[in-house]
């Protein structure tokens, strides 16, 4: 399993949890895009392996790999950054059918 296809794990097992109600709020506001803070997917994180005991330590090395970072990039996924913090960020569409695939 690839770094990328970790940290979608973890996302997934987040919006199982979550996804719905941002879904709901964002479709409510008219948001074509959302910002998602990764501290809210620490809780479901799992140690990919010892070289990356937290999920900030992935992600790192997420973004340091042009080919991870264009393996996510090509599922909508991508990482921004706004006041120091990191963001996942996606599309209203993209959310939704995450939402429905993992609600199954």
């Amino acid at each position: 399993m690839s770094l990328s296809e970790h940290f979608m794990e973890t996302f997934r097992k987040y919006l199982k949890k979550h996804g719905k109600r941002i879904l709901s709020i964002a479709e409510l506001t008219g948001q074509k895009k959302v910002k998602i803070g990764l501290k809210g997917l620490y809780w479901y994180y799992e140690e990919y392996s010892p070289d990356y005991p937290k999920l900030e330590h992935l992600v790192k090395a997420i973004i340091r790999s042009r080919e991870e970072t264009s393996r996510l990039n090509s599922l909508g996924i991508k990482f921004v950054k706004m006041n120091n913090e990191l963001y996942v960020e996606l599309s209203i569409d993209k959310l939704k059918e995450i939402v429905h695939g993992v609600s199954k």
